[in-house]
């Protein structure tokens, strides 16, 4: 009687565990819409479609995640290349499922504030993206979108990095695109 019942308890939290991976695996497949603005919560949903059940979307990821320090670098040098990311952060990023790699950026131009700023910030994650070969889609904000127009942009901007590239002569910013991206790495912007 004893063993029977340590048994079905066993069982019990056995499902129980097994329950709660699967409840956050599902979880961390969807992009949390906490924190998002009306523009950014609409604009999710189109973009979970345009890529699919191939990519996953995180969502609000501080850029201090998705680029790195070189080893090689002295300890002021790091400081200096991470301190140019702080308080800043991609919309979106879209990574494969399997290695956690990351495939894009993906920004929604929705500025509400001054426009000289973010036009500066814009250019810096311009620049950012390019010198560390990590594509950037742009989108701007719409009433509605053409999910086939998103999804061709988002197909032309994964592509183009897959091309042969020209070497680049050096890093000004002194960061690598991260090898993987971990979402539990994230801390609350």
């Amino acid at each position: 009687m004893i063993e029977q019942t340590w048994l079905y308890l066993a069982a019990g939290l056995l499902l129980s565990v097994l329950l709660l991976i699967l409840f956050k695996k599902i979880s961390a497949k969807k992009p949390t819409l906490q924190n998002l603005s009306q523009k950014e919560r609409m604009f999710t949903s189109v973009l979970e479609k345009a890529v699919g059940d191939g990519y996953e979307i995180h969502c609000k990821v501080p850029m201090a995640n998705v680029f790195k320090t070189s080893a090689e670098q002295s300890e002021r040098q790091k400081s200096k290349a991470m301190k140019s990311l702080q308080g800043l952060q991609f919309d979106y990023i879209v990574c494969d499922p399997v290695t956690n790699r990351i495939v894009c950026a993906v920004e929604l131009d929705d500025h509400q504030y001054d426009h000289k700023r973010h036009k500066n910030q814009d250019l810096f994650i311009e620049d950012l993206c390019f010198e560390t070969e990590l594509p950037l889609l742009r989108v701007a904000p719409q009433n509605g979108y053409n999910l086939m127009q998103i999804i061709e942009r988002f197909e032309q901007t994964i592509s183009a990095s897959t091309q042969e590239k020209l070497p680049l002569s050096g890093n000004k910013f002194n960061l690598r695109l991260a090898t993987s991206f971990a979402p539990e790495s994230c801390q609350a912007a």
